[in-house]
């Protein structure tokens, strides 16, 4: 096997199925990649989600919102840890969508809502705790949706990048995993 050998049936073919996949975002996901978040990260938001599911007190469901759930990985995750709580996945890819509700009916969990729906248009006034992993680019505009529309003492957390709009994380906790691109856990209480 030699180097040029390797380049031409290797590397191209890598190539190759990185510009497909670039296509497939650009085409059927608005541009946007879906990217599950690191197992090491989602156990550490939902350790921090009992935290506040045990100190809440409020007469509707502990409301978890999803800004892009993609899949519904995490959702689902989220929902079987917390079956009193009422989860909720906000996604635009079609795709995503239809493998969220495949996987939510074939797991038989009752308490997750996947939403068509983008996430600056949808109200998060009712949210008692927001979890998301969003490009860089998102950050500031989505730091000031939450500050606008979060009730005092919401919870969130973001995988990787941290909030715009004057968001000063209460902690910066860093995970040890194996996806080279998220190691830090950005969480945040709306004041």
């Amino acid at each position: 096997m030699t180097v040029h050998w390797f380049v031409d049936n290797v590397l191209r073919w890598i190539f190759l199925s990185l510009l497909l996949l670039d296509a497939y975002y650009l085409i059927f996901n608005k541009g946007i990649p879906n990217i599950r978040t690191a197992p090491a990260i989602r156990k550490r938001i939902i350790e921090l989600l009992k935290i506040e599911v045990a100190k809440y007190n409020g007469s509707e469901p502990f409301t978890i919102v999803d800004m892009g759930s993609g899949n519904g990985l995490f959702t689902r995750e989220i929902a079987r840890a917390f079956p009193e709580a009422r989860v909720i996945g906000l996604e635009i890819s079609k795709t995503a969508l239809a493998w969220s509700r495949r996987f939510k009916k074939l797991h038989k969990l009752n308490n997750i809502d996947y939403i068509d729906q983008d996430f600056y248009s949808y109200n998060l006034n009712h949210a008692n705790a927001v979890v998301m992993y969003l490009t860089i680019f998102q950050m500031e505009s989505m730091g000031k949706k939450l500050h606008e529309e979060l009730k005092p003492g919401t919870l969130v957390t973001s995988n990787r990048f941290p909030l715009g709009d004057g968001w000063v994380p209460e902690q910066v906790i860093p995970v040890r995993t194996l996806y080279p691109h998220q190691k830090i856990l950005n969480v945040y209480h709306q004041k």
